[in-house]
């Protein structure tokens, strides 16, 4: 009898999870919310991301007497780690102190390096222990849209945490106090040790009071006391990672909490200077928290610069794309708003948006905002929002790609729904690049009153920036909105964005992109989904970058039929990102045709590209290690 593959297995659990939802419902004469989401046909119709999406929503809303027999139990773990698998990890051993804590009095005292970074707390590999902000009732979060510090350190160490702490909690018979700290195993993380200590909790604005700055500090020497208590690592140090308590939902103003942190790290070290703890690691995920922690510790007597990023540890996906680029005949790259925000144009960025646009902060924090309160002040926008996208500066992850595709000379091409022009922008061949999306680079008639009816957006900018005041942001010159040049009607960017979009400036590549696919297969066809890849293309690599869920049917859908739908098998897809723009269907990941990468793009093409030697897979490697 053959193996479950891991795909097999998710389905199984999903539907063992729901099943036991459905059973608790009817013992306590529920109605189940939405009966299809129970059916067997909806979770396989569900790509691997939608089952993922689905186990980790179930799992966070779990009541705790939903109890997993230990057969589903050990699947779900199997499900997780497989999951985890696909993320690119540091190790805290390449993160560069920015400074160090010593005590010159003692003669044996023991020296601590003070560490800031910003990322996910759960990808920190050669760990002691990683702090969690808990709540009182230290279960976890329990509602799926949240994405506190909480609900993530629980999604990837798996369920069994939730039944530890509740095992904890069984046993104290009492909400846990503000300021202490309970010790439970990483479980599926790859830190030993988690230490969850719950902060004070304050109202949105409130200022804090003296006694909730002093249980704030006590949350972190409640941490730094336990850490005393735990194994060192093999290498022999001990790394506590902290992560900004009481930050988040619980309101507590950064900059303060901040200098609370920093400031009991150094006192609760000159009473302990012969401390086991060789490392102390500030973890941040919001730039604003990054720049106060590196501006705290830059006051240190002991600061060093930091001069470069810590190293990403090689994973089995990047190792194995890293064999299928060498081995590769023939490149194709698709990029979507990934790739721009790895090139640090991230329009979700707050922070980003508040620089370039001060004046539309409370509007919104989108590329594009849909109520305005006049012409002017649309245009202001859109000018401006031009004018930033093309004094971008030239980009590093662009760089790495072009060195790229000078191993595959006349033989590359690239797809990208991203409008912004980078590519070129950053020494790419335009004739080599589709933009089926449209391109910031035109503006055209909303009403198509002809197929030519766009223009070239740049002599507009030009024209209108003198005129847009620096504070509203606002055109003052009205004469300088553009208009059609054939019936004087209204003129917009020329991106999709409706059926109003012109595709005429773009058709040009569109034909390119199209007999470029026909040069890799057989029969001569037109459209990406006919494609029969033959033998005599040779191994084509279709490198996917940050392309997520907003336009699947562009690239994402496309480039997975590509692989499935090839005869010869000679096609590979590698799919980069962070979340579901890095995750591929598992069953593509078992028939050794594609492999997903969860992680920073930069990082994951400097495992892939550099000249490092590394193990690696064959490609035409047949079994698959997920089973």
């Amino acid at each position: 009898m053959a193996s479950e593959s891991i795909s097999q297995k998710l389905e199984r659990v999903l539907l063992a999870l729901i099943a036991k939802q459905e059973q608790r419902s009817t013992a306590l004469g529920q109605t189940q919310s939405c009966r299809q989401c129970s059916k067997k046909e909806w979770i396989e119709e569900l790509d691997t991301w939608g089952q993922l999406e689905t186990l980790r929503r179930i799992l966070c809303e779990r009541h705790l007497g939903i109890e997993l027999p230990s057969t589903i139990q050990d699947d779900v773990d199997q499900v997780i780690a497989y999951r985890n698998s696909h993320t690119l990890l540091t190790s805290t051993s390449c993160i560069i102190p920015s400074a160090t804590l010593e005590d010159r009095n003692f003669e044996d005292a023991n020296q601590v390096r003070i560490s800031c970074w910003k990322g996910d707390i759960t990808t920190l590999t050669d760990v002691t222990a990683i702090v969690n902000a808990a709540n009182s009732r230290l279960l976890g979060c329990f509602v799926p849209q949240h994405r506190c510090i909480d609900s993530v350190i629980h999604s990837a160490a798996g369920p069994r945490l939730r039944d530890s702490c509740h095992s904890i909690m069984l046993s104290q018979r009492h909400p846990e106090p503000t300021g202490r700290v309970k010790v439970t195993p990483g479980f599926q993380l790859p830190a030993q040790w988690i230490l969850h200590t719950v902060g004070p909790q304050l109202n949105s604005g409130e200022v804090p009071k003296p006694w909730q700055q002093a249980k704030l500090a006590r949350c972190y020497e409640s941490c730094l006391e336990a850490t005393e208590d735990l194994a060192a690592l093999p290498d022999g140090r001990k790394v506590l990672v902290f992560c900004c308590i009481s930050t988040g939902l619980f309101a507590f103003p950064s900059d303060l909490a901040a200098r609370i942190a920093v400031e009991t790290v150094k006192e609760w070290y000159r009473s302990h200077p012969k401390t086991s703890i060789t490392d102390i690691i500030f973890n941040t995920f919001e730039e604003k928290d990054q720049e106060i922690y590196q501006n705290l510790l830059s006051q240190f007597p002991t600061h060093a610069a930091i001069e470069r990023l810590p190293m990403i540890s090689p994973s089995p996906g990047t190792i194995k794309a890293r064999a299928w680029l060498k081995q590769a005949d023939t490149l194709i790259i698709t990029a979507g708003a990934g790739l721009s925000s790895a090139a640090g144009l991230d329009y979700t960025s707050k922070s980003l948006f508040s620089k370039y646009f001060p004046a539309f902060s409370s509007k919104g924090t989108t590329s594009i905002i849909r109520q305005w309160d006049s012409p002017a002040e649309k245009w202001g926008y859109y000018f401006l929002h031009l004018d930033m996208v093309r004094r971008w500066p030239l980009s590093e992850v662009y760089g790495k790609l072009h060195n790229l595709t000078v191993r595959f000379p006349g033989k590359y091409f690239i797809r990208t729904t991203n409008a912004d022009g980078f590519f070129v922008k950053n020494g790419f061949d335009e004739d080599v690049i589709s933009t089926p999306q449209g391109q910031y680079r035109f503006l055209q008639c909303f009403d198509k009153c002809r197929e030519d009816a766009y223009t070239l957006s740049e002599p507009f900018v030009d024209a209108a920036l003198p005129f847009i005041d620096s504070k509203t942001q606002v055109l003052m010159d009205a004469s300088k909105i553009p208009k059609c040049r054939f019936c004087g009607g209204e003129v917009t960017l020329c991106v999709r964005g409706g059926g109003y979009f012109n595709s005429e400036p773009f058709r040009d590549q569109e034909i390119k992109w199209n007999m470029f696919l026909r040069g890799l297969e057989k029969d001569g066809t037109d459209s990406l989904e006919d494609i029969s890849p033959s033998t005599s293309c040779g191994r084509v690599v279709l490198l996917e970058l940050g392309v997520g869920l907003n336009t699947p049917g562009v690239l994402r859908w496309p480039n997975e039929d590509l692989v499935s739908g090839s005869k010869s098998k000679d096609f590979r897809l590698i799919r980069v990102g962070k979340e579901a723009s890095g995750c591929v269907p598992w069953e593509l990941e078992e028939e050794d045709l594609a492999v997903g990468i969860d992680g920073d793009i930069l990082a994951a093409l400097n495992l892939m590209i550099s000249e490092t030697p590394t193990s690696s897979n064959s490609y035409t490697s047949g079994d698959n290690a997920a089973d």
